[in-house]
């Protein structure tokens, strides 16, 4: 999914295949009863952008979902400029959209109060958790709460050895998929393709120079995982038990500014904001000016943004667990109230002119 273009002639014939497969199911359907909508997470390589105008022949409109937009844009790009209206969740995505002659609309993400909800009967740890996987400055925000000595715990990939190598292990050998040949990551052929495409994307001497910072993030990285690796708990089975054992719930916002180490780190908002809330939690997060609209910061969640504001709040709210459950009510409550996916699909539905039922609000009573 993660090539943007160039397809080989097998890749062209896997979406093409898969394409014909599509329509002629829509088709069917539509015979049958009349669809409303046509709603897809498409890559450029899913989808033949021109099955975008067989729909608008059939009548119905498309929305197309993204929610990589900020780093991954080009895998989509094709796409968007194709379907009727491309859903982006991050705020400032919409310009990436318009210069690529696509229909942006803004929705932001939402969360599920059936998957991601309060289990009460789990005692809480006076110790903070993060569940995600070992991704970009990650481990940095995380080194500088262990040199403080604050309890933590994480769930997920690649916070030690065992996981890492675990990774490596399952990756493909060198092998050709559909016509394209794939690298084994951490091989000497992973890394002069990863020198190849910084010259080929920025220049000799800029692709160099990226390529020589890479180098040292991933010593630097190297020499983070016995830090990390001594909080490691493996995977979290289910989210929302995991979160609710925790007295404070962790999350960092930054991601690649083009998806690969070595470019600008960009902070946005994650999914995880709106499940960690839903789930009860003391929410702690990379500060953003967009994650401000959708909840009171300070009030209903809390947000920090240098390291030393990382561990200071992480100790308030371990050592003030009155402050922590005041946090976690009222965050819980906005998330029920406002975000949703049956709220975040009324208002899709209201910006692309479908009409659908108003949705029922739900009440939420908290005492605090």
């Amino acid at each position: 999914m993660h090539v943007p273009g160039d397809f080989t002639r097998e890749e062209i014939q896997a979406r093409a295949k898969i394409t014909e497969q599509i329509l002629d199911e829509v088709r069917s359907a539509h015979q049958k009863k009349p669809l409303d909508l046509f709603l897809s997470y498409f890559y450029n390589a899913h989808f033949d952008p021109a099955g975008f105008d067989a729909l608008r022949n059939f009548g119905i409109p498309s929305v197309n979902f993204y929610c990589n937009s900020i780093y991954q844009f080009e895998n989509v790009a094709e796409i968007a400029r194709r379907a009727d209206f491309s859903w982006h969740p991050e705020r400032d995505a919409r310009d990436l959209y318009l210069k690529v002659g696509a229909n942006p609309v803004w929705v932001q993400m939402g969360a599920d109060p059936e998957v991601y909800r309060p289990i009460p009967e789990i005692p809480r740890k006076r110790t903070a958790c993060f569940v995600g996987q070992r991704y970009a400055d990650r481990d940095r925000w995380l080194a500088a709460l262990d040199i403080a000595a604050i309890p933590f715990d994480l769930y997920g990939q690649g916070w030690n050895s065992a996981s890492i190598q675990a990774e490596i292990d399952t990756a493909l050998l060198d092998v050709s998929y559909l016509g394209r040949k794939r690298t084994r990551v951490g091989t000497f052929g992973s890394y002069a393709d990863a020198v190849r495409q910084n010259i080929s994307s920025s220049g000799w001497f800029t692709g160099v120079a990226r390529t020589l910072k890479q180098w040292r993030y991933r010593r630097e990285t190297q020499a983070l995982t016995r830090q990390t690796a001594a909080h490691a708990k493996g995977k979290a089975n289910d989210v929302a038990r995991t979160l609710a054992a925790y007295e404070v719930c962790l999350n960092f916002s930054n991601v690649w500014s083009d998806g690969r180490p070595g470019s600008a780190l960009v902070r946005h908002v994650r999914l995880r904001d709106f499940e960690a809330p839903m789930c009860r939690t003391c929410y702690l997060t990379g500060h953003t000016d967009e994650i401000a609209e959708f909840y009171e910061v300070g009030k209903e969640i809390d947000t920090y943004r240098t390291t030393e504001e990382l561990v200071d709040k992480t100790h308030f709210y371990l050592a003030n667990a009155g402050a922590a459950e005041r946090l976690r009510a009222a965050g819980y409550a906005r998330a029920r109230r406002d975000h949703t996916w049956v709220r975040r699909f009324g208002e899709l539905f209201a910006k692309i002119g479908v009409p659908v039922p108003a949705p029922k609000h739900t009440t939420v009573s908290v005492a605090t």
